[in-house]
């Protein structure tokens, strides 16, 4: 049988290799491809329609991210979710965008706050109407992407994305579980006042609260989730 996964269209000027990582990642972070799943070559080149060297300079790229954990001779597994580093991936967002945000503070222009309320305008849509709540998740990392756009640190912001691989699959579920999406829409909506009103010392005390809203709900996470975790 087939994996189950999401297919992508083809980007233009899209090659192989970049479009397998692609269609891997998204299914990988949207949780359709679930922690400690197994995949395999053969599956890949059925469901994706191109050939065995792309696929496995994708699984290897993705390897790299430690979002799959490759077995030599045997099979592919989606990585467990390792809380090691989705606290690493928090520290890591913590500092930076501390930083960031102040810098935003500073010298926000209006073009980007305009790009913020719009992304709240959306955000109020989905958790007030839509049933399906992913696309929260997407305009969460959007909000965050402006913010970083707005004082010229966007390849921080790839960097980071990256390395907090494990942590946005804890984020995505809880975002699905719509625990916390309240409390993500207010406190994205007091970023942008400290913002507005330029209230920089502010800043530390938001993105705490802000980037640990999963950390209550673990335990349940851990206990209807459990073989998603590492041990």
């Amino acid at each position: 049988m087939s994996l189950n996964i999401n297919n992508l269209n083809k980007n233009i000027g899209e090659n192989n290799s970049q479009y397998a990582y692609r269609v891997l990642k998204d299914n990988i972070m949207n949780l359709t491809l679930s922690p400690g799943q197994v995949i395999n070559e053969n599956e890949l080149i059925d469901v994706l329609k191109i050939s065995r060297t792309p696929i496995r300079e994708a699984v290897f790229k993705l390897k790299d991210e430690a979002l799959i954990d490759v077995y030599p001779q045997k099979a592919s597994f989606i990585s467990l979710i390792d809380l090691n580093r989705v606290e690493e991936a928090f520290f890591l967002r913590k500092i930076v965008e501390t930083e960031v945000l102040k810098l935003c503070c500073e010298s926000c222009e209006t073009e980007y706050l305009k790009k913020l309320e719009k992304n709240i305008y959306l955000q109020e849509i989905v958790v007030n109407i839509e049933e399906d709540k992913s696309a929260f998740f997407s305009l969460d990392n959007e909000f965050h992407t402006i913010i970083y756009d707005s004082v010229n640190k966007s390849r921080v912001w790839t960097t980071i994305k990256t390395f907090s691989t494990h942590y946005d699959r804890l984020r995505y579920l809880d975002i699905i579980e719509k625990i916390n999406l309240i409390n993500l829409l207010n406190q994205h909506k007091e970023i942008v006042k400290i913002i507005k009103e330029k209230d920089s010392s502010k800043v530390e005390s938001i993105l705490l609260s802000h980037l640990t809203n999963f950390r209550g709900e673990l335990p349940s996470f851990m206990e209807k989730y459990g073989n998603f975790f590492r041990k």
